[in-house]
Parts: C-alpha cells; structure tokens; sequence
C-alpha cells in the first residue's frame, strides 16, 4: 500500500511539471518550424460523418470534434495546426464536405463566442460606469453631509459595481478571449487527407 502512494506521489510530481508537457507536446506534435501536426485514423468514413445525419443536412461525429479539441487544447493559441486524416479513401467530394463543415462548425462556435465576448465587454463598461458615477454621487454627498441615507446606498452601489466590474473583466473575460482565440485557431485548421494503410 505504502509502495502504491509512493509510486502515485512520483507521478503527480512527473506530470505535473511544465516541462513534462512542453517535451511532450514537442515531440509529439510540433514541427520545426513551429506548425503542429494532428493525425487522426479512420477505416471508414462513419467514423467522420454522423450516422444519423443525412443529405443536405448531414454533419460531423461529435467524437471528431472532441479529438480535435483534446489535442488543440494542449497547444498554445498561436500554433498553426495541419490535421492530417489517414486510413480511407475519401473522394474529392467527401473531402470538401469535411473541410467545409470543420469550418463551418468553427465559424458558429466563433460567432457564439463573439457575441458572448461582446456582451461581457458591454457589461464591464456598464458596471465600470455605474461605479464610477455612485462614486462621484457619493463623494458629494460625504461633502455636504455627515450621514445621509444615500450616503449608504451610493456606497453600497459604487462598491458592489466596481467589484463585480474587476470580477468579471479578470475572470469571465480572460476566460472567454481564451475561448475565442481557441475556437479561432480550430477554424484556422489546415486539412489533408492520405489513405495509407493502418497497421
């Protein structure tokens, strides 16, 4: 049991380290002149293209999707990436469907994003703005007065404003400029396809 926690202590340690990670990402995926390189598998082409979508209406798996999202997430934002298909004939034609619905399925998730990013910038302006005048509002009013019952709600509004302004830009908005850049850099994919054997 002891020999168990210590062997679980060692790897913590080995995969928590920044170097771990940047050695493998490294090996694993850049090239040298700074591109990533992504392959994904397949033997058959309903392993990309849904089942259960068809004709004008038919769509990516979910599963391809998340493999490339699990891989790109280990990248940073400004990495250029080449998804390389191997393992099945596609036709020219599937091969434009592929590319085309891979970009658009990251064109919707961007301008979602967007938008969030758009309303949350608006949103920390707004909560900026309110402080700042309850502030003003309430330093006029310290000036006239010693206490006042508007005293205590500018105080209340200004303080509650700006603390929720400083919250949302530091965290809410970080997090979603990440967001954007991330989805940014999965619709910035370079596709090619190759039908090599798979051993």
């Amino acid at each position: 049991m002891n020999n168990f926690r210590a062997q679980m202590k060692e790897k913590i340690k080995l995969y928590s380290k920044d170097q771990y990670l940047d050695g493998y990402i490294k090996n694993e995926y850049l090239t040298d002149d700074g591109d990533a390189d992504i392959y994904y598998y397949v033997n058959d082409k309903k392993e990309i293209f849904d089942s259960r979508t068809v004709g004008n209406q038919i769509d990516l798996c979910e599963s391809f999707y998340n493999f490339i999202e699990a891989k790109t997430d280990m990248l940073d934002n400004d990495v250029k990436i080449h998804l390389h298909i191997l393992g099945h004939k596609f036709s020219s034609k599937e091969q434009g469907m592929i590319k085309h619905m891979l970009k658009e399925h990251y064109a919707i998730e961007l301008y979602k994003v967007q938008k969030e990013y758009t309303e949350q910038k608006a949103r920390i302006f707004f909560m900026f703005l309110m402080g700042f005048i309850c502030l003003v509002a309430y330093l006029m009013i310290c000036l006239k007065t010693d206490f006042n019952f508007f005293l205590e709600v500018f105080g209340f509004i200004f303080s509650f404003a700006l603390w929720e302004g400083c919250d949302a830009y530091i965290y809410a908005f970080s997090e979603i400029k990440n967001d954007r850049e991330e989805v940014c850099q999965n619709l910035l994919i370079d596709i090619d396809f190759n039908d090599v054997e798979i051993n």
